[in-house]
């Protein structure tokens, strides 16, 4: 009979707020990905509503949302996935940098509400700015701060 692998604090040395943080910056990655995915499927929604705040004379071009989109998702994705790993063996530095991330994502959100884009995406951003105040709360914790502080330094090569 073989054990299975648990993520409990006392085989992982882990305790709870990075493991909820690490679920949490997925849940981001899901909500980026849904709205990668209303951006490809709304496109001309999102085309009209930026329309509105420009006059049809200007000679500013209408932006091509979808790449952007993509783009951005993937550079998220491998972002938050090289930095987990990280995290969760305590070290400190990428605490730091997935909370630099995190409120980039969160300032790019707000950026996106600025447009008053259709209503799909205000929700999918109110649940991320939520996430993201959520995740910074977790990755700011007392217990996150001991476990990186306690595990964050390599120890040094000896010869």
């Amino acid at each position: 009979m073989t054990t299975q692998p648990t993520t409990d604090r006392t085989t992982t040395g882990r305790p709870a707020s990075v493991e909820r943080a690490v679920r949490l910056l997925w849940v981001l990655v899901g909500l980026a990905a849904l709205t990668a995915v209303l951006t490809v499927l709304l496109r001309a929604d999102l085309l009209d509503s930026w329309t509105v705040g420009h006059p049809v004379d200007a000679d500013i071009k209408q932006p091509a949302f979808v790449p952007v989109a993509i783009v951005l998702l993937i550079t998220f994705i491998g972002l938050i996935g090289t930095l987990l790993p990280f995290l969760v063996v305590g070290a400190n530095w990428a605490r730091h940098s997935l909370a630099a991330v995190v409120l980039m994502a969160a300032v790019a959100t707000i950026a996106g509400l600025r447009t008053e884009p259709p209503a799909q995406f205000v929700v999918a951003a109110i649940v991320s700015l939520v996430v993201d105040v959520a995740i910074l709360a977790l990755l700011w914790s007392r217990s996150t701060s001991a476990f990186v502080r306690g595990h964050g330094a390599a120890p040094r090569d000896q010869d």
